[in-house]
């Protein structure tokens, strides 16, 4: 491996491997004439700090094993710009598929090792991460590429989070830009304060957007980028490789490590849904919409935010369901339902709506508050405690002052959701 010029690597070559030599160039960001090296020259590039699709792993190799099995003699250059991340990644990769490692972890330490004394040559956790899935590849799918998994990308749960991480969000592909909370109708014009949400359990954050399917569709490689004034971290990741739920630590988050404020326990959770251009839609009698108090329905809850899905725990679990994220939307319909749960769900209802009004008409006679036209939009949670929420004008803000109003709603609807901490 070498970081020298031009001349002096075409001198190296041509003294010592003349005519048995093919050098891969993995820069996006330079690029040159393959005749510089007598035509035996192949790019496969992609940016600095981040990962490539997963094919261009695949094609890289195939295309390295070809040349060196013409003859015992050839050797391949692999380069970046530093050559650490970009080649280590691409390397490591190599020689799980020349058989010369068994594992993943032990070709990324053959390449530490051999490329830097201290060790730390491929060191960015996203591209340790595609080496890996390029090792599931070589195992499980018998070296050939998965198809893409198409899914849709519902939103984000930051655990352990103190209150100072609350980023901007970016979400990308290698064709652009799927998504941002900057350009966003429902986004662009809140702070990252405003439309991360608080739950109901200490030291977690939501996002989700209110009304909608998911954030973006995604298929195969996607990137996820945060952006705060402490500094930016990322992650990228597979459809076909990641489970649909996925909890990230943040010593393997890109550029966590080098955030202004440390966070070592700080975890982001990732939730998708296979996405078949139609799920999560639903029937007009099962679809969510915006009732009179600016909040919404969805298929799992009742009217007034009253679940329908029977507690398969009892009643001795909180009312913690998070329809937003739920990836069971319309499980069951009404006519799956007996009548008895049908009567309890219109009473419990019935009485949740009345508390509500009650609470409401306390706050709207406080004097430092403007009584409006929605009222249960300055209500309380369903525990009875007085939500304060930002005082925000554009519809947008609307939907997400409303469902700051009531924190329950979220929570994955799983089992875990209902253990208390």
């Amino acid at each position: 491996f070498y970081r020298n010029h031009k001349e002096e690597v075409i001198k190296f070559l041509e003294t010592y491997h003349q005519g048995r030599y093919k050098v891969y160039n993995l820069c996006s960001e330079r690029l040159y004439d393959a005749s510089l090296f007598q035509g035996k020259a192949a790019s496969f590039p992609f940016d600095d700090h981040n990962c490539p699709p997963i094919h261009l792993v695949s094609s890289f190799c195939q295309s390295a094993y070809t040349w060196l099995k013409e003859d015992i003699d050839n050797v391949v250059v692999v380069h970046c710009k530093a050559g650490l991340g970009r080649t280590g990644l691409m390397i490591s990769s190599l020689l799980l598929y020349l058989k010369f490692c068994a594992t993943a972890e032990e070709a990324i330490d053959c390449f530490n090792e051999k490329r830097c004394l201290d060790g730390k040559g491929l060191v960015l956790p996203s591209q340790i991460r595609y080496v890996k899935y390029f090792e599931r590849i070589q195992k499980d799918y018998h070296g050939n590429n998965p198809p893409g998994r198409r899914c849709m990308l519902r939103g984000f749960r930051l655990h352990k989070c103190p209150y100072w991480i609350r980023p901007s969000i970016t979400i990308s592909n290698h064709s652009g830009v799927l998504f941002s909370t900057k350009k966003h109708p429902k986004t662009k014009d809140l702070l990252p304060e405003d439309f991360w949400i608080s739950s109901s359990k200490k030291g977690i954050a939501v996002f989700a957007l209110p009304g909608e399917p998911g954030l973006a569709e995604v298929t195969g490689d996607f990137k996820i980028h945060f952006q705060d004034r402490h500094g930016d971290f990322y992650c990228w990741l597979n459809t076909t490789l990641t489970e649909n739920r996925t909890v990230i630590n943040s010593d393997d988050l890109d550029g966590f490590d080098k955030r202004k404020l440390p966070s070592p326990t700080f975890q982001l959770e990732i939730v998708m849904i296979d996405y078949d251009g139609t799920h999560p839609k639903r029937s007009n009698s099962e679809k969510s919409h915006t009732r009179s108090d600016g909040s919404s329905d969805h298929t799992s809850t009742g009217n007034n935010g009253v679940p329908t899905k029977p507690n398969k725990a009892g009643s001795s679990r909180k009312e913690d369901k998070d329809d937003v994220f739920s990836d069971s939307d319309g499980e069951e319909g009404g006519s799956s339902r007996t009548t008895r749960d049908q009567a309890s769900g219109v009473g419990a209802a019935t009485n949740h709506t009345a508390g509500l009004t009650q609470r409401t008409q306390q706050l709207s006679t406080e004097p430092t508050q403007t009584k409006s036209a929605n009222p249960v939009l300055d209500g309380a949670s369903k525990s009875g405690s007085v939500i304060e929420t930002p005082k925000l004008g554009s519809s947008a803000a609307t939907d997400f002052k409303a469902i700051a109003a009531d924190a329950s709603v979220f929570s994955f609807g799983d089992d875990d959701d209902f253990e208390s901490e």
